[in-house]
Order: structure tokens, then sequence, then C-alpha cells
């Protein structure tokens, strides 16, 4: 079952998620040029974060569902599973980091709060929710290497890491193994047991 074939209701809660996402990225954005040189400083500087990249991948897959795009519900639940984990990192390790008001705030929260409950809740009520095999394991963790390689690199030339448990210079190699080997396995978690709501919601409903 793919994105094509998703009821009237499912397109439309893809498209008011990407509604959210959207002017949700485009505050962070207006936020950033403020204190950035130019249009382009900006959007390099907010395509180092795992939020927003991930904010702007979940966008760019609800609008193409939206439009009634086929798109696998392995592929789909890959997804969410990113944006929530987005969620939970930041609440469980990384909300205490940051004091923030006003529109800042709600920034915040539209790209840490918002969006991943409004994705996790569309995917356990209205989304395709295909079983779980082996190979869905290193489907869920593929995007979060990838980040985490991107950073490595680009923190090279850099020198800056956006998160510190990604801090090579200061927490060391062994430590930032073992805490990729702990961020993978926390996406694996937070996907068997997605999963596992979704098949228990599935039966709820039949």
């Amino acid at each position: 079952m793919g994105a094509s074939d998703l009821s009237l209701a499912a397109r439309r809660g893809a498209a008011f998620i990407a509604l959210v996402a959207a002017v949700t990225l485009v505050v962070r954005f207006y936020l950033r040029l403020q204190e950035a040189t130019s249009v382009l400083a900006a959007l390099s500087y907010m395509a180092q974060y795992f939020t927003l990249l991930t904010n702007a991948l979940t966008f760019a897959l609800m609008v193409w569902i939206a439009f009634g795009g086929n798109v696998s519900g392995r592929f789909i639940r890959a997804i969410v599973i990113s944006i929530v984990c987005v969620g939970l990192i930041y609440h469980t390790l990384l909300a205490h980091l940051v004091t923030l008001s006003g529109i800042e705030l709600w920034a915040d929260h539209g790209t840490h709060t918002f969006v991943p409950l409004l994705s996790g809740l569309w995917w356990l009520f209205l989304a395709p929710k295909p079983g779980v095999r082996a190979a869905d394991l290193g489907l869920w963790v593929v995007w979060p290497l990838l980040y985490c390689a991107y950073i490595l690199v680009r923190g090279s030339f850099s020198g800056f890491y956006p998160y510190p448990f990604l801090n090579v210079p200061e927490i060391g190699w062994q430590s930032l193994g073992i805490n990729i080997v702990g961020l993978s396995l926390a996406f694996v978690v937070v996907g068997v047991i997605l999963s596992t709501l979704g098949r228990l919601v599935g039966r709820r409903n039949a």
C-alpha cells in the first residue's frame, strides 16, 4: 500500500502537517536571517541541524502525499520514525540547553514538538502500516547515520558540531562511536514501538 492508496482524510492530514512544517521552517529561516550575513549563510547554518533537515524531509514527504504521490509504506514509516525521534531526543537530551521566548519559542516547538507529534499521530491513525521485516531496521537508521557522516565531515572543516553528542574534538572517537550506536538503537526502539502501536490501533479500528 502506497500513498496513492491513502484516504482523503489522510491526504488532508498530510497537507496540514506540510503547512505546519512550512510555516515553522520559514519562521526559523527568518529568525536566522536576522543574524546571518546572507540568505546563503542562513540556509547553510540551518542545513547543519538534523532537526531542520528532518522537518524539511517531512515537509517534502507530506506535500508529495497530499498531492497523491506514490510512496511505499515502509519509506513513510522510516521518515515518521525520524521526525518522532527528533521530538523525543530534543525533549529528553537537549531542551534544557536552550532558553527561548516569544516567536523563537513557538518556532522551536514547531520543529521539535508540533511536527513530530502531528506526524506520529497521522501515521498511527491514517497511514499504511506494513509489517516489520529485518531489512526495515536498516532503513530506519539510514537517515540518521547519513546525517552523522555528513556532520563529521562538515565539522572537520568548519570546527562546528551542532550537537554535543557528535562533537568529536571534545568527546573523542570512542564516545562518538558509543553515541552513534546508541542513537541507532534509539531509532530502532522507537520504530518497533511505533510499529507495535500502529498494529494495535489497526486492530482496534478493524
